[in-house]
């Protein structure tokens, strides 16, 4: 036997054939207590290997396999079956031959191999990564004879290694400082982000207390934290700061939470620390800017009310200056129309009276002429002249008194002035209206429309040399429009300022401001001019402050 300390089914066999054996010898000879004792040992170490985790398996010098417990069915998938009596290859890779032999080398030295650590091919092909205990087996008188193994899953604990290695690196080469500690405050580990940050290296700074890096007035801060530490919080982007080896203070965001045992008991504390001196430092001249710029809109603001009350005052002045020249314009044209009723009358009452007396002289001379040929014509021109005179005395005193407008309204006396207007100057005239309507504006606006036909007509009589004028008259909901459109010589409407001064036009549009209505001239030289005039539908009365 070879050190077998658990035989599966197939090795039973072999087993029951010893035993019988042994049966046979305990019938020539009875047991003794040292025979039972042992058997029961035997029986409770079998036992107690085949219900081990770990795969125990047990072998010859020649590396063939003698037992496979359950442990070694579940860590390599092989049956005992399978297993036993297979040389011991069957789990080995063909990378790991060459350790094999070195253990049998060993083996045949006698030495035990402890915790080895190497890898195995399960049934399914997977490498299975193990920790290997190989011990010699010897018989009555010492020799060895095979080798028992006991085999150990490591995969977790591996992985759990490589897991830890990573994290390792990547705190060690984290740009922010992570610091571990225990809950009386004294630091256990220190990655490079904490050397640069702080200045201290990990063997200056491990084993002392984290009030190393805590300036005095910040002492009580971490009373705070560890005691909230001790309750199982965590402390998110703590604001707060720390000081360096060289005496600098570190602006840091810091995060810190509770570490903890197998148990779940807290044991310590891992910190993370952040720079963000620069960031601080860009918010506290942010802040200054930000309050440079506050002050400077203050001033700003300061200088923009004082400007706009300059501005406002300024308004006001000129809109009162605005109101006395709309004042001053109003109560002149007022004073016009008073002043061409009064010369009408003058001109009616008294050179009417004159011309008539004047025509009456003459009819008596013309009479008393007979037979005086030369005087007698020159009675005649006179009487001619006189006719003449008196038909545009006429005509002015007609034009003056706007008797017409007051009683019938601003389309019949623009059709009886328009009429008039081309019999006097001999010049074609017409008026276009349109739908005709009782509805009548304010007598401000008819007087000034009625006033600014009269002078864009006499406009074209002494400046257009036109031979055809339309005078349109429309109304709409919004507004009535009066045009006057001449085919005279035109002239140049950009220098309409200039050329407005012989033709009134600026007393036109004044008049026409009056009451809220728009005045445009539309002019070319050789095309004739058009004098529009649009008055709101609902146009304001002149108020006389």
């Amino acid at each position: 036997m070879t050190g077998v300390l658990y035989r599966k089914p197939a090795q039973r066999a072999n087993a029951d054939h010893h035993l019988s054996h042994v049966v046979r010898d305990t019938n020539e000879h009875p047991a003794t207590p040292v025979d039972a004792r042992s058997s029961e040992l035997s029986a409770r170490l079998a036992a107690i290997v085949d219900s081990s985790d770990d795969a125990i398996v047990s072998k010859t010098l020649e590396g063939v396999i003698t037992s496979w417990n359950r442990g070694a069915e579940i860590l390599f998938g092989y049956a005992a079956a399978e297993a036993v009596g297979q040389h011991i290859s069957l789990i080995i890779p063909e990378d790991r031959r060459a350790e094999e032999d070195d253990v049998l080398a060993r083996l045949h030295r006698g030495e035990r191999v402890e915790h080895f650590e190497t890898v195995r091919r399960a049934k399914d092909g997977r490498l299975v990564p193990i920790s290997l205990t190989v011990s010699p087996v010897r018989d009555a008188q010492g020799a060895v004879i095979g080798a028992s193994k006991v085999a150990r899953d490591i995969t977790e604990r591996q992985q759990s290694d490589e897991l830890r290695a990573r994290l390792a690196a990547i705190v060690d080469s984290s740009d922010d400082a992570i610091v571990s500690k225990t809950l009386e405050g004294v630091v256990t580990s220190w990655n490079r982000g904490a050397e640069r940050l702080f200045g201290y290296t990990a063997a200056e700074a491990v084993g002392q207390h984290i009030s190393l890096i805590i300036p005095e007035d910040r002492k009580a801060e971490e009373d705070d934290v560890l005691a909230r530490l001790r309750r199982g919080e965590r402390i998110d982007h703590f604001e707060t700061v720390r000081q360096a080896k060289d005496g600098r203070q570190v602006h840091i965001s810091l995060t810190v939470s509770p570490v903890r045992d197998a148990k779940g008991t807290v044991i310590g504390a891992s910190k993370v620390a952040r720079n963000i001196t620069e960031r601080i430092h860009a918010e506290e001249a942010l802040r200054r800017v930000h309050a440079e710029l506050e002050e400077r809109v203050r001033a700003r603001t300061a200088e923009l009310s004082s400007a706009n009350e300059s501005l406002r005052v300024e308004m006001a002045e000129r809109q009162r200056v605005e109101q006395e020249r709309i004042q001053l314009l109003t109560r002149l044209v007022l004073a016009q129309e008073d002043e061409r009723r009064r010369i009408a009358r003058e001109l009616h009452d008294q050179l009417g009276q004159q011309l008539t007396a004047l025509r009456l002289t003459l009819e008596m001379l013309k009479v008393q002429s007979v037979g005086r040929t030369e005087l007698r014509v020159q009675v005649e021109t006179l009487e001619a002249l006189a006719l003449q005179l008196d038909q545009d005395v006429g005509f002015r005193v007609w034009e003056l008194r706007a008797t017409a407008l007051e009683d019938l309204g601003l389309q019949a006396a623009l059709t009886n002035y328009v009429c008039t207007w081309s019999k006097h100057f001999g010049i074609r005239a017409q008026l276009l209206t349109g739908q005709s309507t009782d509805e009548r504006l304010t007598s401000e606006a008819e007087t000034m429309m009625y006033r600014l036909a009269q002078e864009a007509l006499n406009n074209v009589a002494k400046h257009a040399r036109a031979d055809h004028v339309d005078v349109v008259l429309e109304r709409s909901a919004e507004q009535v429009s009066l045009i006057i459109e001449d085919n005279g010589v035109g002239f140049d409407a950009s220098n309409a300022e200039t050329v407005g001064e012989g033709l009134g036009l600026i007393g036109m549009r004044e008049r026409a401001a009056l009451v809220g209505a728009d005045l445009q001239i539309e002019s070319t030289p050789g095309r004739g001019t058009t004098v529009i005039v649009r008055v709101p539908a609902v146009a304001p009365a002149i108020k006389i402050a």
